[in-house]
């Protein structure tokens, strides 16, 4: 079983990286006005913030490979990672950028992946313009606001392999994402 989970994380991984040639000008479109990094944060440093990691929400999930999940890293307020669901049996992955306005809210500006629920657009098209939350409280990450602006999240933190985040943090899309696109 365990396994299992790692072949899934290692194809959502893998899956990040093949909608092919998201370097700057697949950027273009993205706002990535963000507050500069630490000085003594190198460009190739792990990205960290409290939106960072890897988040699973199995609610319904009669396996591991039935989990929605996100992989992200932060630098600053810029957020760029994966995201992954399953609806009906067939898989659905794509890229996700957002911008933290606080420790605990944060706004995903732009998504694409498999056409679907989260978006209409093909990573290789461009990026689809969104406007949706994504929230923490409690210890956990939720990406639709209650009633009211109420958190409503059922992320769990997940275990993910440094190798995962780090291949992340590789893909140009994501330095691009997070250099503020420049």
């Amino acid at each position: 079983m365990r396994a299992l989970g790692m072949v899934a994380w290692l194809g959502l991984a893998a899956c990040a990286g093949a909608g092919g040639g998201q370097d700057a000008e697949g950027m273009a479109g993205v706002d990535v006005s963000t507050s500069p990094p630490a000085q003594h944060e190198s460009p190739d440093a792990s990205p960290a913030g409290p939106f960072a990691g890897a988040w699973q929400s199995c609610d319904g999930a009669s396996s591991p490979e039935e989990c929605s999940r996100y992989l992200l890293v932060q630098r600053g307020d810029r957020i760029c990672g994966t995201w992954h669901y399953l609806a009906s049996g067939i898989a659905y992955d794509g890229r996700v950028v957002a911008r933290a306005t606080s420790p605990t809210q944060a706004q995903r500006t732009h998504v694409c992946g498999r056409p679907g629920g989260e978006t209409d657009t093909e990573c290789s098209d461009g990026w689809q313009r969104v406007d949706k939350p994504l929230l923490l409280c409690d210890g956990r990450l939720g990406d639709l606001a209650g009633v009211d602006g109420a958190c409503f999240a059922d992320y769990e933190a997940a275990p993910a392999p440094e190798d995962d985040l780090a291949a992340l943090q590789l893909e140009p899309w994501v330095r691009d994402c997070l250099s503020n696109g420049q």
